[in-house]
């Protein structure tokens, strides 16, 4: 089996150095480019398991870099991680998010953050490599098979050798997912940490760091929910539904408003990416209900209902109580970028209709989006 090999993308050659010597490690092959161009030449002769771009080159930047990737068969599916010292501003992360990133990460970089997400992906690769060797395996051994013509009980002897390598490639699978869902979560937590440790340090800034402590449970809640044990009942397909996602953000809010929150409905099965996607927009929606509509004041009621017709999921959400503060609605900024942003990858739409007395707000996704 060959090294995993990892792609580095910086202008300077300093950096390059740096990200080398973090990142060294047996069975791993580094390649550099110190541009845009000489990573697209590199791409097209190596197989890549990560890609760690510098946002700033000169010519043709990390986002163009990424799209281009994006944009070609070979190459649209490894993974990215941008790596920048400029401004970390919404805006940038989220065009480096559309642009195919899985993550953004600020300088300097944090040498354990770093490590244990390359790991991470190292691992899975590793996995696809011995996947992909006993399937090519597997196959030479069916066609010895046919063109020997072997007897019954031969036959019937290396089809339990086959069953018993499968057996053995499971087990082998089962605990390198465990490794895999124990290093994600311990990425969770310490990311947890240092952003609980950032609002805690925000003098200047408390509601932003209120906010940053809501959004980090929201995630909290989504990441329980969407990330199971991999290995449980010998499958690695996670599922939950929309009325147990509903309820899980609500939560919180449920145990502090108690009988004025009220969900029913359908108990439609999701599974895959769409768990967290639904989860972060119900957190979006639960927090302006929360500072700007019905959960914002004692008076206020919310009820959700939530069904299916034709081929869409339907979430129908109901705010009735005084007016929203100020007339406004989804306030500008984070949570209009990242609703947009979340709405744009299920292919959903919502609509809103401000009353008098509150708003009438419907939810609309593509069934089919929702077993992916």
């Amino acid at each position: 089996m060959g090294p995993v090999s990892f792609l580095l993308v910086d202008d300077l050659e300093e950096n390059l150095l740096s990200l080398e010597a973090l990142l060294r490690r047996d069975g791993l092959k580094l390649l550099t480019a110190r541009s845009g161009d000489e990573a697209l030449e590199l791409l097209l002769t190596n197989d890549v398991a990560l890609a760690l771009v510098d946002v700033q080159m000169p010519g043709l930047d990390g986002f163009g870099l990424a799209e281009l990737m994006r944009g070609n068969e070979r190459t649209r599916r490894i993974p990215i991680i941008f790596v920048t010292a400029g401004s970390a501003d919404r805006q940038r992360r989220f065009r480096g998010y559309e642009a195919g990133a899985v993550d953004f990460m600020q300088k300097p970089i944090e040498p354990d953050i770093l490590r244990s997400k390359a790991d991470v992906f190292f691992e899975l690769y590793r996995q696809r490599q011995q996947i992909a060797a006993q399937r090519d395996e597997l196959a030479a051994q069916t066609k010895i098979l046919e063109e020997a013509g072997q007897r019954k009980d031969e036959f019937l002897l290396a089809l339990t050798q086959d069953i018993n390598l499968h057996e053995n490639a499971r087990a082998q699978q089962d605990v390198l997912l465990r490794e895999i869902n124990h290093r994600i979560k311990n990425l969770f937590s310490v990311t947890a940490g240092l952003i609980s440790l950032s609002a805690k340090t925000a003098k200047s800034a408390e509601e932003l760091a209120t906010d940053l402590k809501s959004r980090l449970q929201a995630l909290g809640r989504a990441h329980e929910l969407t990330l199971p044990d991999l290995s449980q009942n010998g499958t690695s397909e996670n599922a939950t539904t929309v009325l147990a996602l509903t309820r899980a953000i609500l939560a919180p809010h449920e145990h502090e408003q108690g009988s004025r929150i009220a969900i029913t409905g359908s108990d439609i099965q999701l599974s895959g990416n769409v768990l967290t996607s639904l989860a972060l927009l119900l957190h979006e929606l639960t927090t302006n209900a929360a500072k700007y509509g019905a959960l914002s004041t004692p008076a206020g009621r919310l009820t959700i209902d939530v069904d299916a017709a034709g081929d869409l999921l339907h979430v129908k959400w109901e705010e009735r109580g005084p007016a929203p503060k100020s007339g406004l609605g989804l306030p500008e900024g984070f949570g209009s970028i990242l609703e947009k942003a979340l709405l744009k990858g299920m292919g959903g739409a919502i609509s809103r209709d401000w009353k008098a007395d509150g708003l009438s707000l419907t939810l609309q996704i593509p069934l089919a989006r929702l077993a992916h």
